[in-house]
């Protein structure tokens, strides 16, 4: 079983392209999709620096996020929910890193916008206004709709990556 639910897991990780952050402030719910990309434990994904959930998560403060797979089947509804907090990537290298694989999960980019994307260090900042950030899971839940009892548990998601 182990095997299998580390399978699904890459699975969810690698092809899931959306990510839904979520916050409350002052009881009004907000939430925001973002396309993000996996590494080192991390959900990594591009916003603009004035965006709700930006602000709202300035000094540490903890948000939601969730990734599912879409399923026109209730019973095979998977993925995370999670809590956290985000941080701003400032370091050159780790951004770089982090770009090419964005680019690569997200082909479109580069065809549509070429060799810049690469070469140009501050492409997403100029074409779309938006920085790198990291979601930082605090707590990760696997939520699986084919199990019979215990559809949201709790793991270490290093232990399975």
């Amino acid at each position: 079983m182990e095997k299998k639910l580390k399978d699904r897991i890459t699975c969810l990780i690698n092809e899931t392209r959306v990510m839904t952050l979520a916050i409350s402030q002052n009881d009004i719910p907000w939430s925001s999709p973002v396309y993000f990309v996996f590494h080192g434990n991390y959900f990594y994904f591009f916003s603009n620096k004035n965006s709700k959930h930006i602000q709202y998560a300035k000094n540490k403060k903890i948000i939601s996020c969730s990734i599912f797979q879409d399923s026109d089947d209730m019973d095979q509804i998977f993925g995370f929910q999670m809590s956290g907090t985000l941080e701003k990537i400032l370091g050159i290298k780790l951004y770089l890193k982090i770009v090419k694989k964005y680019i690569s999960k997200f082909k479109f980019l580069k065809k549509i916008f070429g060799p810049q994307i690469l070469d140009n260090k501050q492409f997403f900042l100029e074409k779309f206004k938006s920085e790198l950030y990291c979601f930082c899971p605090e707590k990760i839940c696997i939520s699986d709709n084919s199990k019979k009892t215990d559809k949201r548990t709790e793991i270490d998601l290093s232990k399975f990556l």
